[in-house]
């Protein structure tokens, strides 16, 4: 028994021996290379393939100075790590000219330098116990390269942090190589009252208040060059053009030329409205009458057909009044992403998008067209009828009628391939192109697009322009993060027991656990026993137990 005990001893002490070996050689490689894991859904902690092509083939030095203070309250104090984690993603995937440092804010030398760069502090609001209180923080990053320094200032927040590196790198790098293109120009079609690119402080009508929020949201990679067609055609440069609400007649020499536009391969994004508002004379209701552009015969050519109703939907953007509590804005759907494709890159990682007068999207016709692939990026809920009578843009005023039939409705599709002409049928086009269909332009004015463009409709238009120049990555890139996964409650009794294992299912886990712990230990010290010491009479064996028993029989 002694011999085959120091055996046992022997084998455990080379095991050990073997695995402490293991864990140095472990070590010694993981100097050299190194393995990462990003285990979140959405890819938030992992770069995109533009980052990466883009700082793999850095051809000098580049260098990010971090600007942080420390300690900084929630929700700042995330995004510090959340930028080194993201910076470490770059310099690991780039080829030796990449690199950063962090700065230690307070040391009045190093806050000297961040003027220098161009960097302010900004003023930070934190709850304590004394009530709101605010301080003063050092929260940007400045990129050289080269002779060009670059600043990217106030980052209080982690969101679109990637697009806002990836594409100020590319704008110093277009600075440095005359070659590389960082700026896109796309063409804005004018001439018949389509939403201007400016606000509109005197708009009579939501619908009226102007685009000068969607046009800023583009200008950091965009040039918008305006285009009157009755004057010009489209240039050839041009690759994506947008036509925004427009109201009056579209001549049809001038639909030819956007058709040609498509068959030859351009983008195009239609923001097209099913009802336009007229107010007869000063304080009297407006009415709404079909739109009579002629864009939507365009597009009915190509299969995609825009009714002349506005959708509504319970499912809807909410607001609380005094003395009236909450009111539903049902003619403002908000497409949750059960609502919008799970694999597309425009809509990916949004949720909560915000539209407002929206008219209902028929694509069967054009999903019997092989040659296209047509996709539905927003539907509103099951919980939509369609009207287009007694309209009434006030809460309470539209109200479906007993016998009203409710179904979702599409209001955004993209449909991308080859495409035959809208006004010839047997002219096909030569290369592919894609379009988005969006039925009301009233989603690119200042009511709905935010001046920091980081609302979920905003990076939706966004990413509807960056898919249009091909530009899918910075779709992604810019959406990280955005997306909320909630968990699927269909009822209450489903809910309660998800409450029920949030309190206490994992003090209960930790309890089971636990005595399967006790149960395992005590299990292994009786074999251990029975087998090395079995004469052992210090405790009590279970065989023991059952001879006494015997025994007393």
């Amino acid at each position: 028994m002694k011999h085959s005990l120091s055996n046992e001893l022997k084998n455990s002490s080379v095991d050990r021996f073997l695995l402490f070996i293991v864990i140095v050689l472990l070590n010694l490689v993981s100097i050299r290379g190194f393995v990462r894991f990003d285990l979140t859904s959405q890819k938030t902690y992992s770069l995109s393939k533009a980052s990466k092509d883009m700082v793999k083939h850095l051809e000098a030095p580049l260098s990010i100075k971090i600007f942080f203070s420390k300690n900084l309250p929630a929700p700042y104090s995330s995004v510090e790590q959340y930028l080194t984690d993201l910076l470490s993603e770059y310099k690991a995937n780039g080829s030796g000219n990449f690199s950063y440092q962090a700065y230690d804010m307070s040391k009045e030398q190093n806050q000297r330098i961040a003027q220098e760069y161009g960097l302010s502090p900004v003023q930070v609001d934190t709850l304590e116990t004394a009530g709101f209180t605010s301080k003063i923080a050092w929260m940007g990053v400045a990129i050289t390269y080269g002779d060009y320094i670059a600043a990217i200032d106030a980052l209080k927040t982690t969101a679109d942090l990637e697009y806002k590196i990836t594409t100020t790198i590319s704008k110093i790098i277009a600075a440095q190589d005359s070659k590389a293109q960082t700026i896109f120009e796309i063409g804005y079609i004018t001439g018949h009252h389509e939403n201007e690119l400016r606000a509109n402080p005197y708009a009579d009508s939501y619908l009226n208040t102007g685009a000068g929020n969607y046009s800023s949201l583009l200008s950091d990679i965009y040039s918008i060059r305006q285009i009157n067609l009755s004057q010009e055609d489209i240039p050839e440069n041009i690759k994506c053009i947008v036509i925004n609400g427009p109201k009056d007649t579209i001549p049809e020499e001038q639909l030819r030329k956007i058709d040609s536009f498509i068959l030859n391969g351009g983008n195009v994004a239609f923001y097209v409205d099913p009802l336009d508002e007229f107010t007869p004379q000063a304080n009297e209701l407006p009415v709404y009458l079909p739109n009579e552009s002629h864009i939507t015969d365009l597009l009915s050519g190509y299969g995609i057909n825009i009714g002349n109703y506005y959708v509504l939907d319970n499912n809807c953007f909410t607001q609380n009044q005094s003395g009236y509590g909450k009111q539903l804005l049902n003619w403002v759907p908000v497409i949750e992403k059960n609502g919008t494709p799970k694999k597309n890159p425009i809509t990916d990682n949004l949720g909560g998008i915000l539209f407002f007068c929206n008219g209902p999207i028929d694509i069967s016709k054009i999903e019997e067209n092989p040659d296209l692939k047509t996709t539905v990026l927003a539907k509103t809920s099951s919980n939509s009828w369609i009207t287009n009578e007694n309209i009434i843009l006030y809460p309470g005023a539209m109200l479906p009628d007993q016998n009203e039939q409710f179904k979702s409705q599409n209001i955004a599709v993209l449909s991308e391939g080859k495409f035959t002409s809208s006004f010839n049928p047997s002219v096909k086009g030569t290369k592919n192109a894609r379009i988005v269909v969006i039925s009301s332009s009233a989603c690119t004015t200042d009511i709905l697009i935010d001046k920091d463009g980081i609302s979920p409709t905003s990076m939706f238009n966004r990413n509807v322009i960056d898919y249009l120049n091909n530009n899918d990555d910075f779709c992604t890139m810019r959406t990280k993060g955005q997306r909320l996964d909630f968990i699927s409650i269909k009822n209450e009794r489903s809910a309660l027991i998800v409450k029920l294992l949030n309190q206490f299912g994992l003090a209960v886990a930790v309890i089971l656990i636990g005595f399967i712990v006790w149960r395992m230990r005590l299990a292994k010290r009786y074999i251990i026993q029975k087998r090395y010491n079995p004469e052992d009479t210090r405790t009590i064996k279970k065989d023991s137990k059952k001879e006494n028993h015997g025994d007393n029989k």
